[in-house]
C-alpha cells in the first residue's frame, strides 16, 4: 500500500514532506533534551543558556509542525485526486460490459469511500512519521537514564500494540462486512432514485422497500458498534498501560534501583513527551486495518483497468480525431460477440457477415432479445468481438485502432444519457444551435447557453430527441438509433421517417436504425432481421413486412 501511495503522491512534494517530517521529529527530541539538560543544570545556567535554547527549539517545533501539517493536507488531497482521476480515466477506456457486470454501488464506494479511506491513511501515515522519528531517539535515552525503565517502557508499548494486533482478523472481517453493507445501501439508494415514481405509486412496495433498507442500515449499525467496541477495548488498554508506565517509573524503578530525583524527573519528562507519539502510533492500528480492505478493492480495480490499458497500449495506424473522415464501407467478417451482465446469462451474437456502405439507410428488425442492440454495440466498437474481424475500407482494425473507428459514429441506444454540458462539442454557433433544436422539435422547450442545455428535465420522448440533437451537433458519418421512435407520438414518427431520415441521407449520412414499427420499411435501403443472435438480410419485396414480422 505504501508503494501505491508513493506512486500517486505529487513528485515535487513527497521529498519535501520527508524532509519536514525529519525536522519536525528531531525538533521535538531537541526540546525534550533541552528540558532534561535544564533540569540537571544550575539555576543561573538554566536561565542564561538553556532558556534561550528552549525558546529556539520551541519556535522550531511550532513552525515545522505547522508547515508539515499544511503540506500533509496538500499531499493527501493530491493523492485523492490522482487516484480518482486514474480510476475514472481507466473506467472511461473499458467496454460497457465491464461496467454492466459490476454493482454500480461498489464502483461508487471505491471512487468515494474507499479512496477517502486510503487518503485518510495517507494523512495518518504522514502524521506518524515525526512520531516514529521522535520515539527512535527518545526510547534509547530512556535506556540511557535507566535500563529497567527502558525495558518497562518497551514492554508497555508492545502490550499496547498487541491489544490491537490480537483483534486484527476480527476487525478486518468486520470492516469487510461493513463495506459490503455500505455497497448494498448505495445500491438501494440508487434504486430508490431511479424508481421513485414506482415506489410513490404503490404503498405496499414503498413500505417493503423501506423495511429492506432499514434492515440493511440496522445490520450496518450493529457491525459498526462491534468495530467500535473492539477499538474502545484497545483504547482502554492503551490508556491503562500509559498509567502503568508512569506508575512504574515513579514507584517501581526507584524501588528496584536507587535513583536520583533529578533522573526520575528526566525519565518522567521523556515518558510524558513519548506518550502522545506512542498513542498516535498504536491507536492508528484499527484505521490501518480498515484501510487495507479499501486498498485491496482499489488495487483489484486498478489491476483490471491496467490489463485493459495494456491490451490497447500500442500505436494506432490512424491519427487521433474527434470526427473521422468519410469512409466507403465497414465490413464485419465472421464476427461473434458475447454480452455478459451481472444479473443475466451471457448472450451470444453471430457469426455475423455484414457490410455497411456509406450513405445507406439500414433497418434492423426482430423481437426483443434477438440481438439487435448487441449488434449495434459491436458495430459501433463498444463491444469487442470474441471472433472475426472489423475492417474499415478494407483495412482490418486492431484494438488500438478502435478510438479512430468509434469516431465514425454517433449513437442513441434504448438506455441512453444526456449530459447537460456539451462535452467535446463546445463552442457551437448560435445559429446552428437554434437550427438543431428546431429540427428535433425542441426549440422553446430548452436552449443551449454557455455550452450547456438550459433544461434537461423533459419527457421521455423529448429527452430522446434531445439526445438526437447532440448527435446532430456531433455531425459524425454514421448515426445509430436503437428504437428511437418507441416513445414518440405518431406525428413525430412520421416526421422522423419521412423527413428527417431522407434529409440526413441527402447530406451523405449513413443510418442504422432498429425498430419494431414495420410500417416504415419502405424508408430504408436494406432490412436485416435478427433471431437468436443470427442476422439475415430480407429481400426488398412487398412481402418484406410479413417476413420481418
Amino acid at each position: 500500500m505504501l508503494k501505491f501511495l508513493w506512486a500517486h503522491a505529487p513528485q515535487r512534494l513527497k521529498y519535501l514532506v520527508m524532509a519536514l517530517a525529519l525536522i519536525a521529529g528531531l525538533s521535538r527530541d531537541w526540546v525534550m533534551m533541552v528540558v532534561n539538560k535544564a533540569a540537571a543544570a544550575p539555576v543561573d545556567q538554566t536561565i542564561s543558556y538553556w532558556l534561550p535554547m528552549f525558546t529556539v527549539t520551541f519556535i522550531t517545533v511550532i513552525a515545522s509542525t505547522f508547515l508539515y501539517q499544511v503540506l500533509v493536507t496538500v499531499v493527501t488531497t493530491q493523492v485523492v485526486n490522482n487516484v480518482r482521476l486514474k480510476l475514472i480515466g481507466g473506467l472511461l477506456n473499458v467496454q460497457p460490459s465491464f461496467i454492466d457486470r459490476r454493482e454500480h454501488g461498489a464502483i461508487y464506494h471505491i471512487l468515494t469511500t474507499d479512496v477517502s479511506g486510503v487518503a485518510g491513511f495517507t494523512s495518518t501515515f504522514l502524521n506518524l512519521m515525526p512520531a516514529v522519528i521522535f520515539l527512535s531517539i527518545a526510547i534509547p535515552q530512556v535506556f540511557y537514564y535507566s535500563a529497567i525503565a527502558g525495558f518497562f517502557a518497551v514492554l508497555v508499548m508492545v502490550g499496547g500494540a498487541l491489544s490491537y494486533h490480537l483483534q486484527q482478523k476480527t476487525m478486518a472481517k468486520l470492516n469487510d462486512d461493513a463495506r459490503a453493507l455500505e455497497v448494498a445501501y448505495f445500491e438501494r439508494v440508487s434504486e430508490m432514485l431511479r424508481g421513485f415514481r414506482e415506489l410513490r405509486l404503490h404503498q405496499g412496495r414503498r413500505k417493503s422497500f423501506s423495511g429492506d433498507l432499514s434492515r440493511v442500515l440496522e445490520r450496518l449499525r450493529q457491525l459498526l458498534i462491534k468495530v467500535n467496541r473492539i477499538y474502545e477495548t484497545g483504547e482502554s488498554a492503551v490508556h491503562g498501560l500509559k498509567f502503568l508506565l508512569l506508575a512504574g517509573i515513579v514507584f517501581l524503578v526507584p524501588y528496584l534501583v536507587r535513583t536520583d530525583s533529578v533522573v526520575t524527573f528526566q525519565l518522567l519528562t521523556l515518558v510524558l513527551f513519548s506518550l502522545t507519539p506512542f498513542e498516535q502510533i498504536v491507536t492508528s492500528y484499527p484505521s490501518v486495518i480498515g484501510t487495507l480492505v479499501s486498498f485491496l478493492r482499489i488495487d483489484d480495480l486498478s489491476r483490471e483497468l491496467e490489463d485493459v490499458e495494456r491490451a490497447i497500449d500500442k500505436p494506432s495506424q490512424y491519427p487521433a480525431v474527434e470526427k473521422a473522415p468519410a469512409f466507403s464501407r465497414i465490413t464485419l467478417k465472421g464476427v461473434e460477440a458475447r454480452y455478459d451482465s451481472r444479473e443475466a446469462s451471457s448472450f451470444t451474437l453471430g457469426p455475423i457477415n455484414f457490410e455497411l456502405k456509406r450513405g445507406e439507410v439500414v433497418f434492423l428488425v426482430g423481437s426483443n432479445g434477438s440481438g439487435k442492440t448487441t449488434f449495434m454495440n459491436v458495430l459501433t466498437g463498444l463491444l469487442e468481438p470474441t471472433a472475426g474481424s472489423i475492417a474499415l475500407d478494407g483495412k482490418e482494425l486492431a484494438p488500438e485502432d478502435m478510438d479512430f473507428y468509434r469516431a465514425q459514429f454517433s449513437a442513441i441506444f434504448t438506455q441512453f444519457h444526456v449530459f447537460r454540458q456539451l462535452y467535446g462539442i463546445e463552442g457551437i454557433a448560435r445559429e446552428k444551435a437554434e437550427a438543431v433544436l428546431k429540427a428535433v422539435h425542441l426549440y422553446g422547450a430548452t436552449d443551449i447557453q454557455n455550452d450547456a442545455f438550459t433544461r434537461i428535465d423533459l419527457s421521455a420522448g423529448q429527452r430522446r430527441r434531445l439526445a438526437l440533437a447532440v448527435a446532430l451537433i456531433e455531425d459524425r458519418n454514421v448515426l445509430v438509433l436503437d428504437e428511437f421512435v418507441a416513445d414518440q407520438d405518431p406525428d413525430r414518427r412520421t416526421y422522423f421517417f419521412r423527413k428527417m431520415l431522407p434529409a440526413l441521407k441527402a447530406r451523405g449520412k449513413t443510418l442504422v436504425v432498429s425498430t419494431h414499427d414495420l410500417a416504415w420499411l419502405d424508408c430504408c435501403d436494406r432490412v436485416f432481421s435478427f433471431e437468436n443472435g443470427q442476422m439475415t438480410e430480407l429481400p426488398r419485396t412487398p412481402s418484406v413486412e410479413a417476413a420481418a414480422s
